[in-house]
């Protein structure tokens, strides 16, 4: 449900006065093109990313001329002496919306209440395929685009925000190489539900092809869930003279912590008689609810961590903070102690399936890897290159089965 945007419009007056503080600091950018919003969408379901080249009306049929260039970003309105990086999330949030005209707080805010279903609507797929909540990026006007870089930054850390730009640089190319104006680092939505505040439930939500940012902050406490973020190509490549690797890190993380186990550990974690073409709890597609699809009991599979030596025991908590150290401390460091107790270690279970023979090959179609813990579970999936033909890529989701969307649904 939207919201009338009369309170904005006071915030908007009451920010431009600033939030506390007037500093301001250099920042990077993510450059996009602007253009029309795609009418096109579907109810749309996990699988492969592949959708049409032509003719997508999302995007100019100039590319940006750096879709990750460093720039300076808008002036930051927060005060810059705060050791509050929830405080500061929610100023720089407030600071964006300020940017916004009425039609376009029309597009981006939704109220709190009976959003279940709203919530719930995040991708993998192109946006051709899948409509995203909210107003696509390329359309934002240069100052709310700046703001909206700055609310990122705050949101992420550096190797987090460094994933970021990596993905949507990725979309670009893969434009580049043939994939259709679909492809665009313009193409991704930002919808905010609820109100900005410490003592409030709101949300943040940003995503596109390969990304869902879901973050929800339930009184002053954030939920970095529902996340999928993938890469096409998995590999580190080269866009307008600068080098991204967006998920080079992770998946290094997982491979290192099979490569680990002993022979017949790597024999225990086998998922045998299972194949993933995707990962298994993937886009929930605007049920409005918590999936309930986790293996359970003996179909959880896998070995059990605390079966583990300290040094392998070490390599999995490595391999889950890849993930979750993505986003402010303020967020992930609670996270990251909730999963790694003695007492989560003794429930986690590292598994993974393919081919038995080539083990956990990354560059072969199917192979998969996951951690399954009694709150954390993230995926990897390899798939085989939709634009890129002949090398695999990366699907990957991080949730929590007790706090997603903060238990609020």
């Amino acid at each position: 449900m939207k919201p009338t945007p009369f309170i904005y419009i006071f915030l908007a007056a009451l920010l431009l006065s600033g939030c506390g503080g007037s500093d301001s600091s250099d920042s990077t950018t993510v450059e996009t093109e602007t253009g029309s919003t795609s009418d096109d969408s579907s109810t749309g379901d996990t699988g492969s990313d592949d959708s049409s080249s032509d003719g997508s009306d999302e995007s100019d049929d100039d590319t940006a001329d750096d879709s990750a260039s460093e720039e300076t970003a808008t002036e930051s309105q927060c005060d810059d002496t705060s050791t509050a990086q929830m405080d500061e999330l929610i100023c720089a949030t407030e600071s964006f919306i300020a940017t916004l005209t009425t039609t376009e707080q029309s597009a981006i805010l939704y109220e709190w209440d009976n959003s279940n279903t709203e919530r719930t609507i995040w991708s993998n797929l192109p946006t051709g395929n899948v409509q995203r909540n909210g107003m696509r990026i390329g359309e934002l006007s240069d100052t709310a685009y700046d703001a909206l870089i700055t609310v990122a930054q705050t949101l992420l850390n550096e190797a987090g925000y460094e994933d970021f730009r990596g993905v949507l640089a990725a979309d670009d190319y893969l434009q580049e190489q043939g994939g259709g104006s679909t492809y665009s680092s313009a193409n991704y939505y930002i919808a905010i539900f609820g109100t900005p505040g410490r003592e409030d439930n709101w949300m943040i939500q940003l995503g596109g092809h390969h990304l869902a940012y879901n973050v929800t902050m339930v009184e002053g406490t954030g939920y970095p869930v529902p996340n999928h973020i993938a890469s096409e190509p998995k590999s580190a490549f080269e866009l307008n003279s600068t080098t991204y690797a967006p998920l080079v890190d992770e998946g290094d993380a997982m491979v290192a912590m099979f490569e680990a186990l002993s022979e017949d550990e790597f024999s225990d974690a086998y998922l045998s008689g299972e194949s993933y073409s995707d990962v298994l709890v993937g886009p929930d597609n605007g049920s409005g609810v918590q999936p309930n699809d986790y293996p359970v009991g003996d179909d959880r599979g896998g070995i059990n961590v605390a079966a583990l030596s300290e040094t392998q025991q070490a390599l999995v908590i490595a391999a889950i903070a890849e993930w979750v150290d993505d986003y402010q401390s303020d967020i992930s460091d609670a996270l990251m102690a909730d999963y790694t107790t003695e007492e989560a270690l003794a429930d986690t279970y590292i598994a993974w399936a393919g081919s038995e023979s080539a083990g956990v090959d990354v560059d072969q179609s199917g192979t998969y890897m996951r951690i399954d813990g009694p709150r954390v579970w993230i995926e990897v999936a390899c798939q085989g290159g939709v634009v890129i033909r002949g090398q695999t890529h990366y699907h990957t989701v991080y949730r929590d089965k007790e706090m997603d969307y903060g238990n609020t649904l």
